[in-house]
């Protein structure tokens, strides 16, 4: 039987064989058509559970990044309104000057002001494959919009002013701004908090204010209405010095140029013996009438019909106002702005030349007082070290106001601060510090009541040693006259003394007018 004996390992081998040979004639597997990824899905909570807002502002988000926040506020800031006036009443019962502030309707003002219509808050930082993020935050107005949130102005358009901008231009910003708005709106509130009367004496005091300039501030004020550009540029090749003890400064060059108020400044810039006038075409020139010690600094100030014109010099202006292709040709310029939208009410645009020329500070002031190099070593060590432009854009949606910003950072960072800087921390923190603050007031005034007591007290006992008797009125104690122990009595928290019984071995005793006793004697 051992002939016939077949060890296991060969069994095995030869089933293994037959498998192979079995792998070998099988057909090949048949071709299939790649299958796709399923999308990636998020689940959300029910819809009777859901914020009512969050759809809509989750449209203007982008999910998966850095960082997603959503906020729902409808009728927080109303909330908010409603404890910071019970703080301040709380604070006016132990400061009587805050009274006024304490019965004022906090909810209304924040109505009139306009924060109410933020139903809700979004936010969104995503990093791109360059390092970069795309930093989104929505504000979600879905009904008309009131007070302040009007002054940022009307629906988003192209950009005005950037003709003005040279292609090497380092900072730029234009905003859309609607002042009249913004002034309604604090009339409004004063109205409210200080009655009409109070509101036609603030107008009264504008129209006052300006007449010794032949200027009309109200008609300023009324006129702002439009888009303000900042167009500012940096030599690195240059620097200038403010003054014989001044600093020193990288050289640069600044136009402002702002909407719809050139007639109304031009009679006070025509009556100013500081400045001469010279036109060109329909330019009306106003330039100093004794140039500045700074050749980097001569301002020139021009009207042209409605517009207003400011520049560090006539040659810089000239330049913005050539025509020539400048920034809006500006393949980086056109890059930032791909990021972000070309539409907007208010664009911001930096570029890395701007911050490389602010951190020569230093080196060219090398004899700067240690206290001043350390504050501006502070300074500088914050300004971002970046190899391409930032930009942010505002722009006014029928829905809310969304801003878009192409940043070397997250936003991770602002909400740090935020939340610990943020009204609510500030309110839990006075709501923490008013009942302690309260409490030490209290000890005070009982301390000082108590010395009052004291006093008199002492006063009484005096009375008695010299008249034989063992009681005493307030009067017979207290007086200008010279036989009287006590000259005057102060009264610390309206407490009155007059009504006490002095009687020889008995405690005197006084009631404060929030009901407080304060004891002194046996």
């Amino acid at each position: 039987m051992n002939r016939f004996f077949v060890p296991v390992w060969v069994v095995l081998l030869a089933l293994a064989a037959s498998f192979v040979g079995c792998a070998k004639k099988a057909e090949a597997p048949v071709a299939r058509a790649p299958v796709a990824p399923k999308p990636v899905a998020v689940d959300l909570v029910k819809e009777s559970e859901r914020s009512r807002s969050f759809l809509a502002v989750n449209r203007h988000l982008e999910l998966g990044g850095t960082l997603y926040g959503y906020v729902d506020v409808d009728g927080d800031v109303l909330k908010v309104a409603g404890s910071l006036q019970g703080l301040a009443k709380q604070l006016a019962t132990v400061q009587p000057a805050a009274a006024m502030v304490a019965n004022q309707d906090f909810a209304a003002i924040a109505t009139k002001l306009g924060v109410n219509d933020v139903k809700a808050v979004g936010l969104s930082s995503v990093r791109d494959d360059t390092g970069f993020f795309r930093n989104q935050v929505f504000f979600y107005t879905p009904g008309d919009r009131h007070g302040l949130l009007l002054g940022l102005g009307g629906k988003p358009g192209p950009l005005a002013h950037t003709n003005l901008a040279p292609a090497d231009t380092a900072f730029y910003a234009e905003s859309e701004i609607d002042v009249p708005v913004v002034y309604k709106t604090l009339r409004d509130v004063v109205a409210q908090v200080a009655g009409e009367q109070a509101s036609g004496q603030l107008e009264a005091s504008l129209k006052k204010a300006g007449e010794n300039l032949s200027l009309s501030i109200l008609d300023l004020i009324h006129g702002l209405k439009g888009r303000v550009a900042i167009v500012a540029r940096v030599d690195a090749a240059h620097s200038f010095k403010t003054g014989p003890n001044g600093v020193t400064l990288p050289s640069f060059s600044l136009l402002v140029c702002v909407d719809s108020v050139g007639t109304i400044l031009e009679p006070t810039l025509a009556k100013s013996p500081a400045l001469k006038r010279t036109d060109d075409g329909t330019l009306h020139i106003y330039q100093l009438a004794h140039p500045s010690p700074i050749p980097e600094l001569q301002p020139v100030i021009v009207i042209e019909g409605q517009t207003l014109y400011v520049a560090t010099t006539r040659a810089y202006l000239d330049e913005c106002r050539s025509g020539k292709p400048g920034l809006a040709q500006n393949p980086e310029f056109q890059k930032a702005l791909a990021s972000v939208g070309a539409e907007s009410n208010g664009l911001t645009y930096v570029h890395p030349r701007l911050f490389d020329e602010l951190r020569k500070f230093n080196s060219l002031n090398p004899s700067l007082p240690p206290q001043s190099r350390l504050i501006a070593d502070n300074i500088l060590a914050k300004l971002p070290r970046i190899d391409r432009p930032i930009v942010a854009i505002r722009t006014n949606l029928p829905d809310g106001i969304l801003v878009r910003a192409y940043w070397d950072r997250s936003l991770k960072q602002d909400i740090a601060v935020l939340a610990l800087y943020n009204p609510v921390s500030v309110g839990l923190m006075a709501a923490m510090a008013i009942p302690a603050f309260q409490k030490v007031r209290m000890a005070s005034q009982e301390k000082a009541v108590l010395n009052n007591l004291r006093q008199l007290s002492a006063a009484a006992d005096q009375y008695y040693l010299e008249h034989g008797v063992d009681a005493a009125t307030y009067e017979q104690l207290v007086g200008p006259q010279k036989e009287k122990y006590i000259r005057n009595m102060i009264s610390v928290c309206g407490e009155d003394y007059s009504a006490l019984s002095f009687k020889q071995g008995e405690p005197l005793a006084v009631r404060l007018p929030d009901g407080r006793v304060v004891r002194f004697g046996p």
